[in-house]
Order: structure tokens, then C-alpha cells, then sequence
């Protein structure tokens, strides 16, 4: 991979970013941290008016089979901006909105996680329709967790988290 993009430097001196972008989070294949928290699989931008706003939709779900399966289902809606081009490398921040619900099937125990996540963007192009970026992240979550099973009425709670995510994750992108 590395081969690809620094060869891929000397053929293409700028790369015309496109309207569509779709991203695949690679983290799941390639681990560089071993805690990954909040892993969205399918990410969709669109520029919007401009050249340098962008409108998001990102989406996850992972469901097990197994006696003890968790589900986790997570959508984030938000805009980014890009506040720098050079060459082939883009700079963006933005915001998302976030929604995440957790169901631990064994426990009976539903988490909810509402709130928004600003980050800083990093994306590399390494030829016309092809891309490698990240997006640290800062979430601020409300947190809501319904336990069904418990008789202990301190069981279900709710509290406000503030969580460093999205460190490490490498994502894939297809531009068009």
C-alpha cells in the first residue's frame, strides 16, 4: 500500500476532488490501536453548494448470533468543511449528530447514546477515485441504559460522557 500511494504521487500532481464520496472504516482489518470505539462501517459525503461543505450520512450494524449477542446500531448525520487543499491531501472539520442504541440480548440491557461528535478530518488521495483518511474525534454523548432483568431500581440510568473516538481508524474511500 505504501508502494501504491507514493508511486501514485509521481503520476498524479493534484487530484480533482469529486462531488460523492463513499468510505469504508478499514480499522476492523487493519488494527493500529487495539481499542477502537464507535466503528462506523459505511460512510456517504455529498458536497453540498459549495466546494468546501460537505453533507454526511454514516451508518453501522453489527448483530451476533451467538447465546450472549450484543446488537449495535449507530447513524450519524452532520456537515464538514474543508478548510485546506494541498496537492493531494485535504483538511476538513466538521460535526455529526449522533445516534447509537446497544442491546446486550443475555442481560436484557438497552444503552442509548445521543449527541454530537466534532472532529478534524486528514484524507489522501492516491489517484483519481481512491482515498485513505481519519477522523479523530471528541463525542459528547448522553448516555441512557434500561436494564429489563434487574429488580434494582439504580439500575437504569442516564449521565453525560465526553469520549476520545475514532483514534486510529483508517477509513477507505471511493470518490465519484
Amino acid at each position: 500500500m505504501v508502494l501504491l500511494i507514493s508511486s501514485s504521487t509521481f503520476v498524479f500532481s493534484q487530484v480533482d476532488f469529486t462531488k460523492h464520496h463513499v468510505s469504508v472504516n478499514a480499522s476492523k482489518f487493519v488494527l493500529i490501536f487495539n481499542e477502537q470505539v464507535n466503528n462506523l462501517d459505511l460512510t456517504y459525503r455529498i458536497l453540498s453548494v459549495d466546494s468546501t461543505h460537505s453533507l454526511r450520512l454514516a451508518t453501522s450494524l453489527d448483530l451476533s448470533t451467538a447465546e450472549d449477542a450484543v446488537t449495535d446500531f449507530s447513524i450519524r448525520l452532520g456537515v464538514d468543511r474543508t478548510f485546506k487543499i494541498s496537492g493531494n491531501w485535504k483538511f476538513y472539520t466538521g460535526i455529526d449528530a449522533n445516534y447509537t442504541r446497544v442491546n446486550a440480548k443475555s442481560a436484557q440491557r438497552i444503552t442509548t447514546k445521543i449527541g454530537a461528535i466534532p472532529f478534524i478530518g486528514f484524507l489522501y488521495h492516491f489517484g483519481p477515485h481512491f482515498s485513505i483518511s481519519t477522523e479523530p474525534s471528541l463525542a459528547i454523548f448522553r448516555n441512557k441504559t434500561v436494564d429489563k432483568d434487574s429488580f434494582n431500581p439504580n439500575a437504569n440510568t442516564s449521565d453525560f460522557s465526553f469520549e476520545l473516538i475514532n483514534i486510529g481508524q483508517i477509513k477507505v474511500g471511493f470518490h465519484f
